[in-house]
């Protein structure tokens, strides 16, 4: 699974708790819903994700990055 950050758009802010139950009908696994801010948090098969932008009130679908720091003692170069 990979982590997923969802914005829903400004018409459906209201209800953005029936996105977020058609976001989990989809596969999505939701870990918080930000409703001042309009944002869904969480997470989903690499499978899914596509299919994640056609629900309504989907804004944006953005996955999220991340940074590995090697060890103190490796050599970068």
């Amino acid at each position: 699974m990979i982590g997923i950050t969802v914005t829903v758009d400004a018409d459906h802010l209201d209800n953005i708790e029936a996105v977020g139950a058609a976001l989990r009908l989809r596969g999505m696994r939701v870990d918080q819903v930000h409703d001042t801010i309009g944002i869904i948090s969480g997470a989903v098969g690499e499978e899914e994700c596509a299919v994640l932008e056609s629900v309504p009130g989907v804004q944006s679908v953005e996955t999220e990055n991340t940074v590995q720091i090697p060890p103190p003692d490796a050599n970068p170069q």
